[in-house]
């Protein structure tokens, strides 16, 4: 499968479901980015929010956040109806020691459309999601073909816990997922860039769906940009 971010004249009618990962670990707290490198993470990510609301309603917005393990920050919705949701579930985001990609992209795949998928504190989780949360069927099984699937995952380290990300990475991506990986930090140096760029999709010119990106403003240029549907051709 090949695909292109689509100009504003080609907007695809396909809608879009963004699972977006995000390091917790304790070195997001660095203050190289001011006021730190999280804070960074959270204002991209509100960003990414707030145009998939305005150019496409009809999209869905999950957060994860990972560190020797990974929680779902909140279930997949609509930004348009959940912004204040998920923006409260960015600023009260909490992680701990080490860094799992392994677990993250495990656990968006969970969330994803045409997933199994109870959600990892179990069936009285997924009891209380149904409830509390619009996640129109897709963290609950139920199929929704229609939405193409999508992954962001940001890191300002390298992964050392869990098993083989590249595994679980090559089966999302069989599956029809596309998989964004963003580096950050002040230097490349401070991620395994190679591994990230194994785990990421790649373009139909062969480059991985890979940045490193050294300061907020241009990570938030960034989120702008993947916040834009992706063309299948």
């Amino acid at each position: 499968m090949s695909y292109l971010h689509s100009a504003n004249s080609i907007q695809s009618k396909r809608p879009e479901t963004v699972m977006s990962l995000i390091d917790l670990s304790p070195s997001m707290e660095e203050e190289d980015w001011k006021p730190n490198r999280l804070a960074g993470a959270i204002k991209a990510n509100t960003r990414l929010m707030e145009i998939k609301a305005a150019r496409h309603p009809h999209d869905r917005m999950g957060l994860i956040g990972f560190w020797e393990k990974a929680t779902v920050l909140h279930s997949p919705v609509s930004p348009v109806t959940h912004f204040n949701n998920l923006r409260n579930a960015l600023k009260n985001a909490d992680g701990g020691y080490g860094t799992n990609f392994t677990a993250a992209l495990e656990l968006a795949e969970k969330h994803l459309p045409n997933s199994s998928g109870i959600p990892s504190g179990g069936l009285l989780s997924k009891m209380l999601a149904d409830i509390f949360c619009e996640t129109d069927g897709f963290a609950n099984g139920r199929s929704d073909s229609g939405h193409l699937k999508r992954i962001i995952l940001l890191t300002d380290g390298d992964h050392n816990q869990g098993g083989n990300p590249v595994n679980t990475a090559n089966r999302l991506k069989k599956a029809g997922v596309i998989i964004d990986c963003i580096g950050i930090g002040g230097s490349p140096r401070d991620v395994n860039e190679t591994l990230l760029k194994q785990i990421a999709s790649q373009n139909p010119d062969g480059s991985p769906r890979y940045w490193f990106i050294g300061d907020q403003e241009k990570l938030v240029k960034t989120y702008e940009s993947l916040a834009r549907h992706i063309q299948v051709i």
